[in-house]
């Protein structure tokens, strides 16, 4: 048998199955004793049967038989304390109860079968189909052609000795409308508008020098400009009146700025968050625009040789900032991804309503993903397929600007969700659903066990 009845269990545990031992083998020797007593009741009427047709007697009938007075009965029905049950179930033994004190070995196969059975329905329930993988293809595939052809790289004159490139055509598309939103009136009455201490686009107006600091990396380095990091870094830059900006060395330089006459002195943390938003606007138009969302963290990794001229981490991705890799091209290479989060989600969902399940149940969102891991395995399979494209794009063309961001970082989040799936949430998840069917059964279980104790305690009990 695959079972390990002698398994550890708590304490608890122990004592209900010593408790049960106990109880079973009282159940056993009553049963015993009702036999003999059967057996020798039985033999008695027998002798006595024989002895009156020796004599010539009639045996009386049924009908005949006198009436006989009632024994005495027992009204009051006792029920004995938890401990001194466990008590008397310890008395006299120093093992500890197993299973196979209670249940025999065919008993014990028909729960290892209903088990199994729960478990295999769970997991039926959670894996793919056919139509499921042929989904995760289409979207991961549709989302990598996309990539490949349309997003390609910024447009750049030449990268790391390599050629240049004319862009991908979304890419273009996406850059251009942007850069067409404001004209460059616009764009001067809002840097105007929205003067921020965290702007200094190079280091001869700063008490202590920035290296690298330069108009076309400034943005890069200044982490008030982090499309995200902003909201919190250059909030706090502009209500402190401070400098936060990262070095080509990866060291962090916090300074103060002199905001004499500024407009932004006193402001309040909400003032300040608008006039973040505000800055930003007015450079995610211009040619250099924004940086990708938390991409300057990266120059906090001084490590790696990259190229010919062995560049670290850090200085490839200002390199890569320089030559285009932004804001306005973050969002072009977003569009494959949004694709496969679109195509899966809503794929999922009409599937699931086709096969009978709620409009709730079907809803493909959900904050706790251990709730739809279908969806979840779905989603990671086909970024899986589109990074693995990507992946091999970059390698082709040797050029980390081909890196599309948006759907590494799709990957690495679903991917550690679909790994903590694997390894833990999914055998939690299972032992929930066993246990839930088990927790049903025990529920009847106690129903019929009231209704008889009920029965029971409401009528006279027949002492001999």
């Amino acid at each position: 048998m695959s079972a390990d009845y002698n398994r550890i269990i708590t304490s608890k545990d122990q004592q209900h199955l010593n408790v049960l031992r106990n109880q079973a083998q009282t159940l056993k020797n009553i049963q015993s004793d009702l036999d003999s007593v059967r057996h020798k009741t039985e033999q008695s009427i027998s002798d006595s049967e024989a002895l009156l047709q020796s004599l010539g007697i009639a045996i009386p009938t049924t009908a005949n038989r006198q009436p006989h007075k009632k024994p005495p009965v027992a009204t009051n029905l006792q029920v004995r304390d938890w401990e001194d049950i466990l008590s008397d179930a310890e008395l006299g033994t120093s093992d500890n109860a197993v299973f196979l004190d209670i249940l025999n070995v065919e008993e014990i196969q028909t729960v290892e079968r209903k088990i199994s059975g729960l478990r295999a329905e769970f997991l039926n329930v959670h894996r793919l189909d056919k139509l499921d993988w042929a989904i995760c293809g289409v979207a991961g595939i549709l989302a990598a052609i996309i990539d490949v052809f349309l997003v390609k790289m910024p447009k750049h004159p030449g990268f790391l000795g390599g050629k240049g490139s004319q862009g991908g055509a979304l890419s273009n598309f996406v850059r251009e409308k942007i850069q067409a939103g404001l004209t460059p009136d616009q764009i001067k009455q809002l840097e105007r508008d929205n003067w921020a201490p965290f702007d200094a686009s190079h280091s001869g107006s700063l008490g202590e020098k920035v290296a690298g600091l330069g108009a076309r990396t400034h943005r890069y380095q200044s982490l008030g400009h982090d499309p995200i990091l902003g909201f919190i870094v250059g909030t706090m830059d502009i209500l402190k009146g401070q400098f936060t900006a990262v070095d080509k060395y990866g060291k962090i330089i916090v300074q103060n700025i002199d905001t004499t006459g500024k407009d932004t002195v006193g402001m309040n943390i909400f003032e300040a968050l608008a006039r973040v938003f505000g800055h930003m606007k007015s450079d995610v138009a211009t040619s250099a625009g924004l940086p990708v969302p938390l991409m300057p963290l990266f120059q906090f990794m001084q490590f790696g040789r990259i190229g010919e001229q062995e560049y670290t981490i850090g200085e490839m991705s200002r390199i890569m900032y320089r030559q285009g890799y932004n804001f306005t091209h973050f969002l072009s290479m977003s569009i494959p991804v949004i694709m496969i989060e679109v195509i899966v989600r809503l794929c999922y969902f009409a599937k699931r309503m086709y096969e009978g399940h709620g409009f709730l149940e079907s809803i493909p969102f959900s904050t706790n993903p251990s709730k739809n891991p279908k969806l979840q395995t779905m989603l990671f399979s086909a970024h899986l397929i589109a990074t693995s494209v990507n992946a091999g794009k970059v390698a082709v063309t040797k050029n980390p600007l081909a890196i599309n961001y948006p759907q590494w970082t799709a990957f690495f989040k679903y991917g550690f969700q679909h790994i903590k799936w694997v390894a833990y949430e999914k055998e939690q998840e299972m032992l929930k659903h066993v246990q839930k069917d088990i927790d049903q059964s025990w529920e009847q279980i106690n129903a019929m066990l009231e209704t008889s104790w009920g029965l029971i305690s409401n009528k006279p009990i027949i002492t001999l």
